[in-house]
């Protein structure tokens, strides 16, 4: 599989465009610290609908808990994430 790490990046950072305007506007806030949005990010089926690679969110998800994490940390590098 092409570098892994390189499409999950891509897969969350599609994921938050879609949902993160929403979770933003809910939370009434301009912006959430990374932790919040690698949460939301990993949230029910949010890759695998917004991710737009299947594959790669698939073998992502079979991963232990702390390697997901690792992924996503090396993914959102910014300290905050916002509109």
């Amino acid at each position: 599989m092409e570098d892994l790490q390189k499409r999950v990046t891509r897969a969350a950072d599609l994921t938050w465009q879609a949902i993160g305007d929403d979770i933003l506007t809910v939370a009434e806030v301009r912006s959430l610290p990374k932790e919040d949005v690698i949460e939301a990010v990993l949230d029910c089926d949010y890759m695998e609908r917004y991710g737009e690679d299947k594959e790669a969110v698939a073998a992502f998800r079979k991963l232990p808990a702390d390697e997901q994490l690792d992924m996503l940390h090396k993914a959102f590098r910014c300290k905050h994430y916002g509109f």
